[in-house]
């Protein structure tokens, strides 16, 4: 039971770096809003920034099937103190009965240590995934937005006046950021089991 509890705790910290991370993502990405859907294709971007908030927003992707096991740890069922055994073969089928559900508890307990690894491989995986994709967008934001508000005041001006609000040469670097974002996304949906 102990070891059941701890596991829900390190599923909840891997969901709320999942959220995290896809928060991060959401953030980085608000500039995907202005594209077309012609120059969506051509940079290769296959989500839309309102999939990222629902998911978000959505159920937790970490599965936990322990919860309704409680009862069978408790004992089998008809099991009597052995005190109350009559003969020597009642008390031999009951001693089986015992070792199967040892057996059951240390395949239990097996399942979840490889569900606890899972969960820790994933959190170092997502943690890293992260950190390299704020680096990444970090250094496309930059080339975008050269002069911060000035470079968005002009392309928000571009637009106004029916030009496309990125440019050619912007489209590599919205390329690069969706590509980033594409193999980020896809490692926090992996499931835990």
């Amino acid at each position: 039971m102990r070891r059941k509890q701890e596991l829900r705790h390190i599923l909840r910290e891997t969901e709320v770096l999942r959220n995290n991370a896809l928060g991060v993502l959401v953030k980085a990405n608000r500039p995907t809003r202005h594209l077309t859907s012609r120059q969506r294709q051509i940079a290769g971007i296959g989500y839309h920034l309102g999939e990222i908030q629902m998911r978000m927003r959505g159920e937790s992707r970490a599965v936990f099937q322990y919860g309704e096991d409680d009862a069978e740890l408790s004992g089998p069922q008809g099991w009597q103190p052995p005190e109350q055994c009559r003969s020597r073969a009642e008390l031999a089928q009951r001693g089986l009965l015992i070792l199967a559900l040892i057996d059951s508890v240390k395949k239990k307990l097996l399942q979840l240590d490889v569900l606890e690894l899972r969960c820790r491989e994933l959190m170092a995986s997502i943690g890293k995934a992260l950190e390299a994709f704020c680096h990444e967008s970090g250094i496309i934001r930059q080339r975008m937005y050269p002069f911060g508000v000035f470079s968005r005041c002009r392309r928000t001006l571009r637009g106004f006046f029916g030009r496309a609000y990125f440019t050619f040469p912007d489209m590599e670097h919205i390329a690069a950021l969706g590509s980033i974002t594409g193999h980020v996304l896809k490692i926090a949906d992996s499931p835990a089991m």
